[in-house]
């Protein structure tokens, strides 16, 4: 062998020990890689079983709370239960809370309601006895007036906010009253 021709086949050993050197440092760098994309891989599955347990759990709150709030506050109120939209939102018919003949004004007076008794509203139901009473209607009671004085005027019944009704109709008059100048 010639210098030249055993220099060129130090060369080409070197050459070849380099390129697997670079493929072996080329394969332990792709071996981290999956190890490190298996395990976040992992985690995500992890997070993401636990993320759907926590959604199992909501939807059946809110199947609950809508089967206890369509069960209505005077006692058998709820013929059928309310179905959400697809948007989440509950259709609520709320005249089907109570069972009040709105139109018998006479029958509330400032001392309180005919008869003694008194009728527990829900908060849908105080709502529709607001708008629905005449010096509202007439535009000179100022609703939100009225709902700051019934605010601390408020008890729970176990399934939320109820108001009593001769409290709602002496608040609605008391703030007709209070009201100096007509609403604009």
């Amino acid at each position: 062998l010639t210098p030249a021709q055993s220099r060129r086949k130090a060369q080409n050993r070197a050459a070849q020990r380099a390129f697997r050197e670079r493929k072996e440092r080329h394969v332990r760098e792709l071996e981290a890689k999956l190890a490190a994309l298996e395990s976040a891989s992992h985690a995500l599955q992890t997070d993401n079983e636990r993320l759907k347990l926590l959604l199992q759990r909501a939807k059946t709150e809110n199947e609950i709370l809508r089967a206890t709030t369509s069960g209505g506050v005077a006692g058998g109120g709820g013929e059928g239960e309310e179905d959400g939209d697809a948007d989440g939102d509950m259709d609520v018919d709320v005249d089907a809370d109570v069972d009040v003949d709105w139109d018998v004004d006479e029958a509330y007076t400032a001392g309180g309601v005919e008869g003694g008794v008194d009728t527990s509203l829900t908060a849908s139901a105080t709502w529709d006895l607001i708008q629905k009473h005449p010096l509202v209607a007439a535009g000179k009671v100022d609703v939100a007036d009225v709902c700051e004085r019934l605010r601390g005027k408020a008890r729970c019944d176990g399934q939320g906010p109820v108001f009593e009704a001769g409290v709602v109709w002496r608040t609605i008059e008391e703030s007709g009253r209070g009201a100096g100048d007509e609403l604009i």
